[in-house]
């Protein structure tokens, strides 16, 4: 495959080109216009188009591909907005827990307390009844997606998700079950959102800009538990309901936001050339660029990977994504997911208010300390837009894995000495520190490695699984971690540390063994490397041939 020489030079256009032989043997070089009027055999497997696709997509920088591509990148953040609400639920549940007159309202009067206290068993229902409910929106998603198209399956969110908000707002005090199903409600269109933005990301964006618009998907959640973080402490000490009411019903703001805004984003697309609408399809390129681009290239591109990936499986179910390599690339896809709550996030992000408190800070301190936990976690978010691509997916999600294990350790230290203020504090500050960590790798990477993994053919189906697989992971850590946090129960407040620094290290592992560089790696170049069972070490310096595209003539056969 030819590599430009220089980024900022554009590489000489290559027409797409077959060769055929005549009755007497001779070869004839064909142009494009006439394949299209040829029969069948040279509709598909242009390699020429691929290598050339690749080139001209590797040749930009990020800041070029952005000037191009701005208005690729704005829709892509706005797609992402429903992400915002993941983490602002997500981040809810937990804060309000150190919310007096929401522990007055849902929770009883312990006489030995002196104070109002959440049964451990609401506290698990509460947050984790969300994650049931992602994990069948994210499996929905698939079908939803495939069916409605992108923005479609985004309407259909906007739609579910006004729906929970309002059985939360109007949930009346100790109706603990209908807070229960609204939730419920919600968290299946949160799942859709974040399967939905992922799926919309890696499908719009060009190479360039791939990782940092899926990884954007991070960021708004990282933003919408800062959003969180910042209404509980305005309304945290009042007394009245709406102390707990206003945080369910400021949500609705971003449904509706995106219900005005979706008719006018455009739609994937690949979903578009999936479906026969190539014409439609093409005024799509032409849109999301500034009119530079080679938008016929890109087409054919859509179309040959297309083809490349039907020649290697017909189908396109569920059950296809576990079978061969496919199987493969779900597990990796699955598993940053796994290595996610593993690493502790649940604990950190959603329990980091009500464990201030519980370690001995004062309400108004314990409160500024989940915002600065959830605002140094943007900051971490947005320099992850940078080292994405310097620094590559595989790299930055093992090293920040190994480095949270170490925080978590020295966390799970700090909190032996009980009544050891300085300790305390000093266990805040990792708190912070672990955020910045996670939200410069595991993260906003985990986003961005399940999105590229998956084929183009089964990706809304493997993202769907993947947060399945996330949303079922925090449902078992928001219900294990109220047993092992609450002071009635097993008590362990910081020590919870060594149990996630354990699994961390066993993540760390993993992940060398098992997560793929994919960086600068067009769909078809990960297609084929899978195919050929390239090891996940190797992804980076895998130079590709065109003896790597023989289904490619499969398909002209």
């Amino acid at each position: 495959m030819s590599q430009p020489g220089n980024a900022d030079q554009q590489p000489e256009k290559v027409e797409p080109q077959h060769k055929r032989a005549d009755d007497h043997g001779a070869e004839h070089v064909e142009d494009a216009a006439s394949i299209e009027k040829s029969p069948p055999p040279y509709t598909y497997g242009n390699l020429t188009a691929l290598a050339q696709a690749a080139a001209t997509e590797k040749s930009y920088t990020s800041i070029q591909a952005v000037r191009i591509y701005w208005k690729a990148t704005v829709w892509c953040l706005f797609m992402c907005m429903g992400a915002l609400l993941w983490g602002y639920d997500s981040q809810v549940g937990g804060g309000l827990l150190s919310v007096p007159s929401f522990r007055r309202d849902f929770g009883f009067y312990s006489g030995g307390a002196g104070e109002y206290i959440l049964e451990a068993r609401w506290q698990s229902a509460f947050n984790s009844v969300s994650s049931i409910g992602g994990m069948f929106g994210g499996l929905s998603l698939g079908y939803v997606s495939d069916k409605l198209g992108r923005r479609g399956a985004v309407a259909v969110c906007c739609i579910v998700s006004i729906a929970g908000i309002l059985i939360q707002f109007f949930t009346y005090p100790h109706k603990n079950a209908q807070l229960v199903v609204g939730k419920l409600i919600n968290g299946f269109s949160l799942g859709m959102y974040v399967s939905g933005a992922s799926s919309y990301c890696s499908e719009v964006s060009p190479l360039a800009l791939r990782g940092i618009t899926t990884s954007s998907v991070n960021l708004w959640i990282v933003l919408g538990q800062l959003m969180s973080n910042g209404v509980i402490e305005g309304t945290g000490n009042w007394t009245s309901a709406y102390a707990y009411r206003l945080p369910f019903g400021l949500q609705w703001i971003f449904p509706v936001i995106l219900l005005i805004g979706l008719p006018f984003a455009p739609e994937s697309p690949w979903w578009l050339v999936r479906k026969g609408r190539k014409d439609e399809a093409r005024k799509i390129l032409v849109r999301l660029s500034d009119g530079s681009s080679d938008v016929d290239l890109q087409l054919q591109q859509i179309q040959d990977t297309i083809a490349l990936e039907d020649s290697y499986a017909a189908n396109a179910t569920y059950g296809d994504c576990f079978r061969g390599v496919n199987g493969r690339r779900t597990m990796i896809a699955c598993m940053v997911f796994v290595l996610q709550q593993a690493a502790g996030v649940v604990f950190v992000l959603g329990y980091s208010t009500y464990f201030f408190e519980l370690a001995g800070f004062a309400d108004s301190n314990a409160f500024r300390l989940g915002v600065g936990v959830t605002g140094i976690g943007v900051a971490g978010n947005l320099i992850n837009f940078y080292t994405v691509n310097r620094f590559g997916r595989r790299t930055m999600f093992n090293w920040t894995m190994f480095a949270s294990m170490i925080v978590l350790f020295l966390i799970g230290f700090l909190a032996i000495p009980s009544n050891n203020q300085s300790a305390k504090w000093a266990m805040a500050s990792f708190t912070i520190i672990y955020n910045f960590i996670y939200q410069l790798g595991l993260g906003p990477l985990g986003y961005v490695i399940f999105a590229e993994v998956s084929s183009a053919k089964l990706r809304s189906k493997t993202v769907g699984i993947g947060i399945l697989v996330n949303s079922l992971c925090g449902m078992v850590m928001n219900i294990v971690i109220p047993y092992l946090v609450t002071p009635d129960e097993a008590n362990l407040g910081g020590k919870v540390g060594f149990i996630f620094g354990g699994l961390c290290a066993i993540g760390t592992a993993w992940g060398y063994l098992y997560i793929p560089e994919t960086k600068n790696r067009t769909v078809d170049e990960l297609d084929t490397m899978f195919e050929r069972k390239i090891a996940p070490r190797k992804f980076s310096s895998y130079k590709m041939e065109e003896e790597d595209f023989p289904v490619a003539e499969v398909a002209r056969s």
